[in-house]
């Protein structure tokens, strides 16, 4: 039930986000999704896991804000504007590839690991991949929209990378969802700013925003972020790395079947980008240290 929980609320993320983005704003959307979950998910731990439950040192927190930022205000901030000019299975697919950057900047950090035979023909493989997807699509490349909603997803998923890495030198006191939850609420508080600064309060409508644009925010709320995370971080108590690492493309190809089945455009070029990243993960992700990287940090919309 956790594993099909994770499998398929996470892969249907991108298109909940695609719904909520309807008559919403994309920071909008990331600061009070975030900000709801992170203040439910410390409740929930303090109501029915007491002795788990610690406020958190300064270090704590400052961790918390770190990769707050980096995954929430740079990844999946940056993959719901994006959204906006891409489709659903195109932006799965470049944050699908999380992976690959972990992998190339483990590398590349002071004192890093120097990737395998196998590692660098996969990161080969998954860049060959990203190109193709990258190649604006003939009917709307004199626009350039779609060229940039691709580059700030590819930033985003880049952003999410040094978040897992970063996170793997972060230790905290109590429930393992404690960390998640300061995540959540120092990456949404962050967002909350930004959407004030970008004007989108300012701009918001309440009677013109839809029911599925409520929906679909409630469905990230809940089951993207409360539920998803929560069977997330209890499989990485109780599963192998082996079978919690196929999170990653699994969701990958959920969401572009899914992208697939309400009528989004699925040419011949989106379907050999898919099938070369997925290939080039499934790859990469044989190795132990990169498996344990990513099962650290998920990657959901």
């Amino acid at each position: 039930m956790a594993f099909g929980a994770v499998y398929i609320f996470w892969g249907m993320t991108y298109m909940a986000l695609h719904c909520a983005l309807e008559s919403l704003a994309p920071f909008w959307i990331s600061g009070v999704r975030f900000v709801v979950a992170g203040v439910i998910l410390l409740l929930l731990i303090r109501l029915f896991h007491r002795s788990e439950f610690h406020l958190g040192s300064a270090r704590e927190w400052r961790d918390a804000a770190i990769v707050g930022t980096l995954l929430f205000m740079g990844g999946n901030a940056s993959i719901a504007w994006a959204q906006q000019y891409v489709t659903t299975s195109t932006a799965a697919l470049i944050f699908g590839a999380i992976p690959l950057f972990v992998i190339l900047f483990d590398w590349w950090r002071p004192g890093g690991v120097r990737p395998s035979l196998r590692s660098g023909a996969g990161l080969a493989m998954g860049f060959l991949g990203l190109c193709i997807l990258l190649k604006p699509a003939p009917a709307v490349s004199d626009s350039g929209m779609e060229l940039a909603g691709k580059l700030v997803a590819l930033l985003g998923a880049c952003a999410w990378a040094v978040g897992a890495l970063y996170s793997r030198a972060v230790h905290a006191q109590g429930s393992p969802l404690l960390p998640m939850g300061r995540q959540m609420l120092c990456g949404g508080a962050g967002l909350t700013v930004v959407s004030l600064l970008h004007g989108d309060w300012a701009r918001l409508a309440l009677e013109r925003v839809t029911l599925v644009s409520w929906l679909g925010l409630a469905y990230l709320v809940i089951f993207g972020s409360l539920v998803g995370f929560t069977a997330y971080a209890w499989l990485l108590r109780v599963s192998t790395p082996d079978r919690v690492s196929t999170v990653t493309y699994v969701n990958t190809v959920i969401a572009v079947v899914l992208g697939w089945a309400v009528g989004e455009p699925m040419s011949l070029r989106v379907v050999l980008g898919a099938v070369v990243i997925v290939v080039s993960v499934i790859i990469v992700l044989k190795k132990k240290s990169v498996r344990d990287t990513v099962d650290a940090t998920p990657t959901e919309a």
